[in-house]
């Protein structure tokens, strides 16, 4: 039985937001603190400033400060892969037959692999493409960190910092179709159910587990929004 494919970016993610919240409720509760101090209101001024510094809530101020996903315009609408939360943004080859080594190697230097539709007594390939149902799978190399990251050879180094519910987006002829992480986690390299048909529209992501090692393989799987 043949071995799952083996397959030979910078995390972008902004806190500003949520800085300038944190400085806003600290304004906010310091200044009432000071009128308290400074100013030395009466039992009643005192009573009803202690009961506002009571009812601020800190969590909602927070809140009120919408924390935006970095804008990242695709490398390729045609076919395209975007993680906004690891900074990937890469083209997507198209038709890779995966279990040919010499073909994929080849087609990964140039992005990442769409695995072809593909049944053979082995292994069978769903191959499906967004909006069609079914599993889309993309694969692509990792990396020993300090190694060579030209021409893709890292481009799925953080795929083991996706979490449940993150964000990935596939572009695909113009359009734009957006998938949440359900699950990510370390698979035999010889666990070709991944690569089968799903009911429901599944994209799988998969890469070499550890970085830059042919040991497992590291997969995760997110559904259509």
């Amino acid at each position: 039985m043949p071995k799952f494919i083996e397959i030979k970016t910078k995390r972008f993610y902004t806190t500003k937001s949520i800085d300038l919240a944190l400085i806003a409720v600290i304004i906010i509760l310091s200044g009432a603190v000071e009128g308290l101090i400074f100013f030395k209101p009466d039992n009643s001024s005192q009573n009803k400033l202690v009961g506002m510094i009571q009812r601020i809530n800190p969590a909602k101020v927070l809140s009120s400060f919408q924390i935006r996903e970095p804008k990242i315009d695709p490398i390729s609408k045609d076919f395209g892969l975007v993680i906004p939360k690891i900074g990937v943004n890469v083209p997507v080859v198209d038709n890779v037959d995966g279990s040919n080594e010499k073909e994929y190697l080849w087609k990964l230097t140039e992005g990442v692999g769409h695995f072809k539709a593909l049944k053979t007594p082995e292994m069978e390939v769903d191959g499906a493409y967004p909006d069609q149902g079914g599993n889309i799978f993309i694969f692509g190399h990792s990396q020993i960190p300090g190694g060579d990251m030209s021409r893709y050879q890292g481009v799925f180094n953080q795929l083991s910092d996706l979490q449940k519910g993150d964000k990935v987006v596939v572009y695909y002829q113009g359009e734009k179709f957006e998938y949440r992480v359900v699950e990510g986690k370390v698979v035999e390299k010889t666990a070709l159910e991944y690569l089968k048909h799903t009911d429901e529209e599944t994209l799988t992501l998969m890469t070499c587990w550890p970085l830059g090692f042919e040991n497992k393989r590291y997969i995760v799987r997110a559904k259509r929004i």
